[in-house]
This record gives structure tokens, sequence and C-alpha cells, in this order.
């Protein structure tokens, strides 16, 4: 770690490697891959759902109380095994509940550069949905609405909305919803406790990242307990309670506003994945919060020079200077049992957006910010909106604070798994090295396994990555001892605690499902 965060030199070069940095320290893993052919099978991952107390985060938390009124919200791209299991937990708990489906049409198949064009259908849905609640608060004819798994809610209201991440059996037969919500909690407490107090903060990642910002005080009140009130009204009015503080499961780990004549974020953005799919590598110049380079990136990368150019004119309600490029994101996830789906990837919402809440991940974001007042605002006054992504799977977050330099994550590794304090509260519901250890971490050749990072990976990330998850899927023991993986979930108890058995490290009560331990990598 750098003596001073402002001298550290930047560098534009492509990342290179004589060997692959992290093979020992961060080797691939994955879980066994279990097919779900019942929704019974599901339940016992639902009820852990149901019964967590609300927040408006990320982390699936339904509350459910018996009598009240929920309206669950799915559509053709959800698994009809999920819908099916959702319907008996609603039944289970005696809600009245309602289900509206929606046609979205075929599932698409995605490629990495489907993002900025979904991204700016995305923007107006959501701003839709924004305008939705509104009217539904108005009416309160539900309690709760269970839809989506991403983006910004109305806080505080009557109507309390919740997530609904479960698009396939995959992705719900999962420890990340059986983990104790306390515990979850007190990972997104500790990460927000440590950014909130830093007065500089730099970002690395060995896919090339390198980005440096400063924590002013004016972003915050006098406390540092929430943003600045002004700002947060400037940017969130009329939702004034999400804005001024993180999203559970989703650490801002730099405000989620901007400040009219403080940005000094500079340095490089770099990787090869965004919420949508895997994406030719692709490198951002950032000086002041702006983007001022958009470099390599195939076709993704053309069409964010594209949106670049029609845009760079215009100037933004409280962004600092003209342009939709500029950088407002940084958020942390914090589930360590989040893992990239793999059957039908990438397709519909079997996509990129889910993995980016497992603990360590941190995804970049830029363009405008996401159904704020003032995303509504510049829609409004018929400007182009909408924000596109870069995740870093391996990123490295310092901070400098008085007194102390801290890492908050290492190598993407979310140093939050190892506090004390966590991990004796995690000893309440089984052993603490289950629970807080991840279940899955990206193959990336020359990164963390053998392979050459451009000629088996960076030059084409969509090939290798569907190619990886289908033998992942399909071959699981062979796939294993291929990449070297760590076969933790693999063989023995670990087996049978990923796959919701009941042995001594689990704390979760759930029938072993169907499928073969695969044996893993020793």
């Amino acid at each position: 770690m750098p003596d001073s965060f402002s001298e550290h030199i930047v560098s534009d070069a492509k990342p290179k490697f004589d060997s692959p940095p992290l093979k020992q320290s961060r080797p691939p893993r994955c879980p066994p891959f279990v097919e779900v052919t019942n929704s019974d099978q599901l339940m016992p991952y639902l009820e852990h759902v149901a019964k967590r107390p609300y927040n408006h985060g990320l982390n699936a938390c339904w509350d459910l109380k018996e009598g009240e009124r929920v309206l669950l919200r799915v559509d053709n791209w959800h698994s009809e095994l999920t819908i099916e299991a959702c319907k008996k937990i609603l039944e289970k708990y005696k809600v009245k509940y309602e289900i509206k489906y929606i046609d979205r049409g075929p599932v698409p198949d995605w490629v990495g550069a489907d993002e900025v064009d979904y991204y700016l259908f995305r923007t107006k849905e959501l701003a839709e949905w924004m305008d939705m609640w509104e009217e539904e608060e108005k009416k309160q004819q539900y309690d709760k609405i269970l839809m989506g798994y991403g983006g910004p809610v109305l806080a505080e209201r009557f109507i309390k909305i919740q997530r609904m991440p479960f698009i396939t059996p995959e992705i719900l037969a999962s420890p990340a919803h059986a983990m104790p919500i306390d515990v979850v909690n007190a990972i997104d407490k500790w990460t927000w406790d440590r950014i909130r107090t830093a007065k500089r903060a730099r970002i690395t990642d060995p896919e090339g990242t390198d980005l440096s910002f400063t924590n002013h005080d004016e972003y915050w009140d006098e406390n540092r307990e929430f943003y600045n009130p002004e700002l947060t009204a400037a940017t969130w009015r009329g939702n004034e309670h999400f804005g001024k503080t993180y999203l559970p499961g989703h650490i801002t780990g730099r405000p989620w506003m901007f400040h009219p004549f403080k940005e000094d974020g500079c340095g490089i953005i770099a990787g090869t994945t965004n919420h949508i799919a895997p994406c030719d590598w692709t490198q951002l110049v950032v000086e002041n919060s702006k983007i001022m380079e958009i470099r390599e990136g195939g076709e993704f990368g053309d069409k964010l020079r594209d949106v670049m150019e029609r845009t760079k004119d215009i100037q933004y309600p409280t962004f600092p200077s003209k342009g939709i490029m500029h950088w407002w994101e940084a958020s942390i996830g914090t589930n360590p049992h989040v893992h990239r789906p793999r059957k039908d990837f990438p397709s519909g919402f079997v996509n990129c957006l889910y993995e980016r809440v497992r603990s360590g991940v941190i995804h970049m974001g830029f363009g405008t910010i996401i159904s704020s007042m003032a995303e509504r605002e510049a829609a409004r006054m018929g400007h182009l909106v909408g924000h596109w992504h870069l995740h870093l799977y391996f990123p490295t977050y310092d901070t400098e604070r008085d007194g102390d330099n801290e890492q908050i994550i290492k190598d993407g590794r979310l140093l939050a798994l190892d506090d004390p304090e966590i991990r004796k509260l995690c000893a309440n519901y089984g052993d603490p090295e289950m629970w807080l250890d991840e279940s899955w971490n990206p193959a990336v050749p020359g990164i963390n396994m053998a392979g050459d990072y451009w000629d088996h990976y960076a030059n084409d990330p969509l090939h290798w990555v569907k190619s990886e998850l289908n033998i992942c899927r399909n071959y699981h023991p062979l796939f294993m001892k291929m990449v070297e993986a760590d076969g933790k979930y693999c063989h023995g108890d670990g087996a049978k605690w990923w796959k919701g058995g009941c042995c001594e490290h689990s704390g979760v009560s759930a029938p072993v499902l169907p499928g073969n331990c695969c044996g893993g990598h020793d």
C-alpha cells in the first residue's frame, strides 16, 4: 500500500503477468450443480426468506405476516418452479396474495455489448416502476410488493418494496438465501462504517483498475453518519430516506451523488464483465470523476463511445460538468454464497446482475444515477439517460483514515468475513468457516489459474465463460481438476452443507437435493 494515495502513479497499460498472481490465494471455486425437479425442494430456502425481518436492500427479506396483502410480480423470464415455490410459501404464511404476470416476450441470449441498449431501456422501466409504486402507495391496496432484484426502491412508505431475485431454481437453492440475516447485516455495517469514516480510498484490480478519490467531508453530515442532506435532497428528492445511506447488500463504496466542485476521482477503470454478460476488455480513463476516454471494449466500447459523443454537450442535473459519462458508483457486494448461475447463462435474467452482490465484488457504475430524481429530471428534459458497469472480481479497496490505513477488500476477499466479532456472531449458527467463506470465485485464465490472460480470456471473455460454465455444470469433477479449483464445497461435509444437508456445519435445516457430489480437486 502506498505511503501517500495522492502520489501513486496510475498506468494505463494493459495488464500483463508472467504467472497467475492469484492462483494460490484466490483459486477458482464453485459449488456442485444441483438439478431441482420439484418446487418442494426449494421450500427450505424460502422459509428463511419468509422469516427474515424486512429491510429494503438486495437480500431477500420478505418478513411475511398472516393476513397482510402481498403482490408478487413475475414474468415469463422466471422459472415456473420458483414461481410455484413462492406460491406455496405465501399460502403457508396465510397472506392475501396476488400474482401479476408480465409478458416480456422471448427470452434473449445476451452478449456484453447488449448492456448499452438494455440499460437505456432499463432506466425507463425503473422510472415507470417508481411511478407505479407512487400510485400504489396512494391506493394502499397492498402491504408489500415483491418484485425485481436490483435498483432503488421507495423507502419509508406504507407499502414495503422487497426483492424477488429467484429467477431459476439454481439461484434460489443456495446457502446465500439461508444466511443468518443478522450476520449479513453485520457484514454490511462493518463495511459501511469503514467507508464512511475514510478520508481517501484507492481501488485496484489485476484486470487493470487503479482509481483513487477523496471522501470529502462535504459528502457527509456533521457526524459522517449519513450523506449530506443538501446533496441527498438534490439527487434523491422525494426518496431521501433511501438516498442518505447505503443499500443493504450493496454498500456504496463511494457516494452515489456528485459534489458540484469537489469531484476528484482519477485513474483507470478496467474489466471484462458488465451487468449483462462478459465483454471484451474495456478501459475507462477517469479525471475528476469524468470519463475522458473509452479504450478498447469491442462492440461494447463502440456503443459507449457513441453515447459519450451524443451527450458530450449536455449539462445533466447535479453533474459537475457536461456529458453523461461520469463515474458515480463503486458498490460492494456482501453475501459470500452468491455465485454466477450456470444453466442458460447468459440469457434473460440469468446474467451477471445477480453475481454482483457476492461479497467483495465491486461494480463500477457510470452515467446517470439510477432512479434518482436527478435522472428522472434529465429524462423529463428529453435527455438520454442510462448507466453502465464494469465488474471487479478480485479488487483491493484501501482506505486512508485518521490514525490508520485499513483495507476493506483484499484480492476480492471482503475482510469483514475475517472480523473476530462477526465470526463470533456467526458461531451462533454453525461453523463460521462454512458461512463466511465464499462459495464461488470465477476461473480467470492468467489471473487465478493457468493460462494466458489475453490469449485465453480477455480477447473474448464470453466464449471462455460460456465454455467454463457448461463444463462446470455438466462435468463438474473434471472441471474442478482442469482449473485446479478449491473443492471445499464439492466433497464431504462441504458438499452436504452447500446442497442443503443437515450436517454439523450447516445450521440449515433443509433436505439434501438430488445430484452427485463432485469430489473436487484436492
